[in-house]
């Protein structure tokens, strides 16, 4: 089964922009801690997808169509590959920074 396409996250955070808003702009508001909603662009995070989608008036569901089911229910648990490991983000471990 071909893997569902989303909206990119520079085209969310473009989108945001042309709203006026930041991703931070979403955590103070929404009253998240800071980073929650840069992180829902690169892994599930709920409250973070939640505050994104309603910033941009669009279902979660169409922003990131693979952490939803067709209904539009939130997939639970997720599938491993909706996390990002620390050699896809370029992170490198406490030990190996040293």
């Amino acid at each position: 089964m071909p893997k569902a396409k989303g909206w990119h996250k520079s085209d969310i955070k473009a989108a945001l922009e042309k709203r006026g808003l930041t991703l931070s702009d979403l955590d103070k508001a929404n009253g998240l801690p800071k980073g929650t909603c840069s992180a829902a662009l690169s892994k599930p995070h709920p409250k973070g997808e939640a505050a994104i989608s309603a910033a941009l008036g669009i279902s979660p569901a169409l922003l990131w169509p693979n952490r939803y089911n067709a209904g539009g229910t939130r997939k639970r648990p997720q599938p491993a590959a909706n996390y990002r490991s620390r050699a896809q983000t370029g992170h490198r471990q406490k030990s190996e920074a040293a």
